[in-house]
């Protein structure tokens, strides 16, 4: 993975404990685990049973950006190179079709399992129920010492945040989650710059 996105300092901290509810939706900042947060929990997940299987999970689902549900769907067949150019295929809420760019790196690593593995077209890479996905998490952030309530979603907000970060492109960031209203995308935007805001402030002495 590459270096990370955006400190574990004062303000993260602040954004993840916000009182969401004095915002309105577009400009409400999202909870979201970090790059190193994410980094600490993939290292947890290789020390535990199923280990590589645990922290491709969540390297999944955070570069790509997707619902625990719809990683918890994909197949061998769901990953794709078409013209040099690596894809997922994805069943996304409301069973919506959607293709998606993954990272290179990461379809390699996918790849790599799915052979060693022996896995069918139709076989899931990921053959575990949502609940035990979610103590997965659980149990490597407890592992990694992340000393706050970690779920599966926060994986998906930050890795949205660091598509957006990198990108700079909403709309394009909107189609890549499956967001029917963009004013869910633009949440990502406005933690964002309140993140911004916060680091260009702090330079200010009095």
């Amino acid at each position: 993975m590459s270096t990370e996105l955006i400190p574990i300092d004062k303000n993260t901290q602040i954004v993840n404990k916000m009182p969401y509810r004095q915002h309105s939706d577009s400009t409400r900042p999202v909870s979201f685990l970090t790059e190193a947060e994410v980094n600490a929990l993939a290292a947890a997940a290789k020390e535990m049973r199923d280990g590589e299987r645990n922290e491709l999970l969540i390297l999944t689902t955070f570069q790509c950006a997707l619902r625990i549900s719809e990683v918890l769907q994909i197949t061998k067949q769901h990953r794709q190179v078409i013209d040099g150019k690596h894809r997922l295929f994805i069943l996304g809420k409301g069973n919506k079709p959607r293709v998606i760019a993954i990272p290179e790196a990461l379809s390699y690593r996918l790849g790599d399992f799915i052979g060693r593995s022996q896995l069918a077209d139709t076989d899931k890479l990921f053959p575990i129920s949502r609940q035990r996905a979610w103590r997965v998490i659980k149990e490597c952030a407890i592992k990694a010492g992340i000393n706050r309530r970690v779920y599966c979603h926060l994986l998906r907000h930050g890795g949205a945040l660091a598509r957006l970060k990198r990108s700079g492109n909403p709309k394009s960031l909107q189609i890549h989650l499956g967001h029917s209203d963009i004013k869910m995308t633009m949440r990502y935007l406005s933690t964002l710059q309140l993140m911004e805001s916060l680091e260009i402030e702090d330079r200010a002495k009095f």
